[in-house]
């Protein structure tokens, strides 16, 4: 979600954290980036659609990340299995109210994204021009925490040219472009990154 409209988006009176990136290309700067486009920082937010945190993390991504058990219908973000109690977590509001499991989860969730982008083929696009737009690892996996695997790969695909969006309009270009560049350590290293 960007930044610019996440306010129109998410249902929640805290304040957004302000965006203080560490170094310029790390890891850390990474997530400050992703939180500031999710949710503009606000780890109480709540969207429209029921994602929740400072990383917009739906019921899907919460199962694979173990807080919540599966039930019926993993993408309508109603979390009805219940959460499973992991690092404490036992409600939306447990997690809505703890920045650290948040940062925790994302940091495990772009794990598994990797292991997803790898197991569809795609990280040998790594460092390649797709389309004009050089696909970074972190861009990649900025994508697929947008909208999946399934959507880089459609992007790939079509050499760029498919326009995918979320459900609020958000080009996953935008993603890849904007949240590229930075240093990803279980990825493979781009130009200019140690």
């Amino acid at each position: 979600m960007s930044a610019q409209n996440a306010n129109s988006r998410i249902q929640s009176s805290a304040e957004p954290e302000q965006v203080i990136l560490a170094s310029s290309g790390s890891y850390d700067a990474f997530f400050g980036a992703l939180r500031h486009r999710e949710s503009s920082g606000n780890y109480r937010a709540v969207n429209t659609l029921n994602f929740i945190g400072a990383y917009q993390f739906g019921e899907a991504a919460l199962i694979d990340l173990g807080y919540v058990r599966r039930d019926r219908d993993v993408y309508d973000n109603n979390f009805s299995g219940g959460f499973t109690g992991k690092n404490g977590i036992r409600s939306v509001a447990d997690f809505l109210a703890n920045p650290a499991v948040q940062d925790d989860a994302a940091r495990e969730w772009m794990q598994i994204m990797w292991r997803y982008i790898e197991a569809d083929g795609l990280d040998r696009y790594a460092w390649r021009q797709v389309g004009g737009v050089t696909l970074s690892p972190s861009g990649m996996l900025a994508a697929t925490h947008l909208l999946g695997p399934g959507a880089l790969r459609q992007f790939v695909n079509s050499n760029g040219r498919a326009d995918i969006r979320d459900p609020y309009g958000m080009p996953l270009r935008n993603y890849i472009v904007d949240l590229g560049g930075y240093s990803i350590p279980f990825a493979p290293r781009g130009p200019g990154l140690s």
